[in-house]
């Protein structure tokens, strides 16, 4: 259902769609490649199945993406159109925004299964050694069952696993969440956290020397807080 703000406005149109809550989030990940229901899922955890699939309808109801099946099990992929498509430079100039002027992380905000899961998308794998390369990432201020997450690198891609994999370790990072998101995010330099033990790393010394040149860390992260 529509919100109605009474105007004509482009900005009251477009935000009958757009601020709806979990909307922007399911739009960024669209256009960082998600396709799947379960990949979309993945990067916005807290919202139900119900209530993703009641959003990416509206979204196919306003023109953003099209829906089309992919196998005989009613399973569907969602495509963005170019109304959709043209979302990823609105979403560019919020979170410079928000990495500027938005309030400081907060322990509520730090879930490590959605900060591996962005960081699986934006790893340089051509500077990473040829074969398959896999890391262990294990965050000791986590929930005893939510602290450990592997991270596959191989033939181009990298698959995020919340199981053991059965393959052997190569790199081992132990570290607190919110070091790691903010390292993520750009607040602070890895080298540092590393020197001082705030991220620990295990593994071949070669491995643990390059690790820093595989993270592409956040889009934002180049951008400075100005509060």
């Amino acid at each position: 259902m529509k919100s109605d703000y009474g105007q004509f406005c482009p900005i009251a149109l477009a935000s009958e769609v757009l601020t709806q809550k979990w909307m922007l989030l399911i739009v960024r990940e669209l256009n960082a490649g998600s396709t799947r229901f379960n990949d979309i899922r993945r990067g916005v955890p807290r919202i139900s199945a119900t209530l993703l699939k009641q959003r990416l309808d509206q979204l196919e109801d306003a023109g953003a993406l099209i829906r089309k099946p992919i196998n005989k099990n009613h399973a569907d992929e969602y495509i963005l159109t170019d109304a959709g498509r043209e979302l990823k430079t609105v979403l560019g100039s919020i979170g410079e925004w928000g990495q500027r002027w938005a309030r400081d992380i907060e322990k509520d905000d730090l879930d490590p299964g959605w900060l591996v899961w962005a960081m699986h998308r934006r790893l340089d794998i051509s500077v990473m050694p040829a074969g398959r390369l896999v890391l262990e990432i294990d965050f000791t201020d986590a929930p005893r069952n939510h602290h450990l997450f592997w991270l596959v690198c191989e033939n181009s891609t990298v698959d995020v696993c919340t199981k053991p994999t059965g393959f052997e370790i190569d790199l081992r990072i132990c570290t607190r969440v919110q070091t790691l998101a903010e390292v993520w995010r750009g607040l602070r330099p890895i080298r540092p956290e590393i020197a001082s033990g705030r991220i620990q790393l295990e593994g071949q010394a070669i491995l643990k020397r390059d690790f820093p040149k595989w993270l592409l860390y956040s889009v934002f992260a180049k951008t400075k807080q100005a509060r």
